[in-house]
């Protein structure tokens, strides 16, 4: 049995949870995590695993003590650190599980390019670049950033700056948001924009701009999603 299953199975014991309840807990945290994956953990026949630092919040311990018995988090106390080095069976080009820590603590820019006035941009959905997760994203795992195009939000949002998007935060009136729409037609790119939410019905929504001042009204069904802008910052 590797130090990696032994920790596993120590905090899985400390809080009481069988590998199906860790694995049901672990998949709020992004891709669905079987009680397999979680039995081949814990058995020692897989020493490393993607969805370790899903896991690893789900157990409510700190992923660098699951790894390799190091930095016990204070929600963790009681569970000991006792073991060696993580015994690894990658082979080489394969990702460590610290490698995988290291991503999951990075958040995806995608691609928006400016096509029209008032900050409507092209939604080509690409990822091109990451940046640190920040903190208003921690716990996000579907959260997601853009660079703002355009000058149509200043002075709240400057063109070229970046925004933080966590779709999972529930959209409220006044919240700034990030709007997808569907194309004019079958097979062209989405349009997606930055605004703020000044209402919301069943049929339609009305967004605000600062520059120049503008109302303007999109209907519920050219909708595709409609998600929270909760910061902003520059890398």
């Amino acid at each position: 049995m590797s130090n990696l299953a032994q920790r596993l199975s120590e905090a899985m014991e400390r809080a009481g949870m069988t590998q199906a309840a860790v694995g049901r807990e672990a998949s709020k945290y992004g891709d669905p995590v079987s009680q397999q994956v979680v039995q081949h953990l814990t058995s020692g026949r897989n020493t490393t695993s993607k969805h370790l630092l899903a896991i690893a919040r789900a157990l409510n311990v700190d992923i660098e003590w699951l790894i390799g018995g190091k930095k016990l988090s204070a929600e963790a106390g009681s569970v000991s650190a006792r073991g060696g080095a993580l015994k690894s069976s990658r082979k080489p080009g394969a990702e460590t599980p610290r490698m995988q820590v290291a991503e999951a603590q990075r958040v995806p820019v995608l691609g928006m390019a400016e096509c029209g006035p008032d900050g409507w941009s092209l939604w080509n959905g690409d990822v091109i670049d990451t940046i640190p997760r920040p903190s208003n994203l921690m716990g996000a795992p579907k959260a997601y950033a853009v660079y703002i195009v355009g000058d149509s939000m200043e002075p709240r949002y400057y063109a070229g700056e970046i925004a933080h998007v966590h779709p999972g935060k529930p959209v409220t009136i006044g919240a700034f948001v990030l709007v997808q729409i569907r194309p004019d037609h079958d097979g062209e790119t989405p349009k997606a924009v930055v605004k703020r939410l000044v209402k919301r019905s069943a049929t339609k929504l009305t967004l605000e701009q600062y520059n120049p001042p503008k109302k303007f009204e999109l209907k519920a069904d050219e909708i595709v999603s409609i998600h929270r802008v909760v910061g902003s910052g520059e890398f």
